[in-house]
């Protein structure tokens, strides 16, 4: 049941409290979501994959109730989570132009650096599959093909580690490319 992606259900069936747990309001989402269908306010995500996964049509209801009510306090605090999530991106965006701005080269060049290992990554692990098989093809040698998954599942595995953090970057420095009203140097 830990396998059960929960949030989804969640997002389909409170959006609201779904919102929230990506931000800085994920305790009390998640503590609203543990009382609506577990009836505790605490609870671990395996416990909440598992209720959840065999959630009754009572606790689905519960659940819809408390996106409400959660909605309804956020609004009750002149709390926007869609705003929140936004203040947070330009937190996040303002610490990639202080990088940028930077002298020091390590601090505005880590961004691209770990661009250029992705890049390498991705043309390595295809020069081996094709020295793998060509091996096979040329020379009949077909003990290397062995190996192969679990050299591109490491290799995957890397890749999948930083490639968010490349994936916010290009974003931002895309952003920033495109919008002439965001200062930047154009470094990093």
């Amino acid at each position: 049941m830990a396998d059960f992606d929960w949030k989804s259900l969640v997002a389909t069936v409170a959006p609201t409290l779904a919102t929230a747990l990506g931000g800085p309001l994920a305790g009390m989402a998640t503590k609203a979501i543990a009382t609506a269908v577990l009836g505790r306010d605490e609870a671990t995500e395996a416990e909440l994959a598992q209720a959840l996964a065999g959630a009754t049509p009572d606790q689905l209801l519960a659940l819809k109730k408390a996106d409400a009510d959660f909605a309804v306090r956020m609004k009750e605090l002149d709390l926007d989570l869609e705003k929140l999530a936004g203040q947070n991106a330009a937190d996040v965006n303002k610490t990639m132009q202080a990088e940028a701005a930077s002298e020091h080269w390590p601090t505005y060049s880590w961004r691209p650096a770990i661009g250029y290992a992705v890049a390498l990554a991705v043309v390595l692990s295809v020069l081996t599959v094709f020295l793998a098989y060509g091996a096979v093809i040329l020379y009949g040698r077909a003990e290397g093909l062995q190996h192969l998954p679990g050299i591109l599942a490491a290799v995957a595995g890397i890749i999948g580690v930083v490639s968010p953090i490349l994936g916010i970057a290009s974003w931002f420095r895309g952003r920033m490319q495109a919008d002439p009203n965001i200062p930047t140097i154009n470094r990093g």
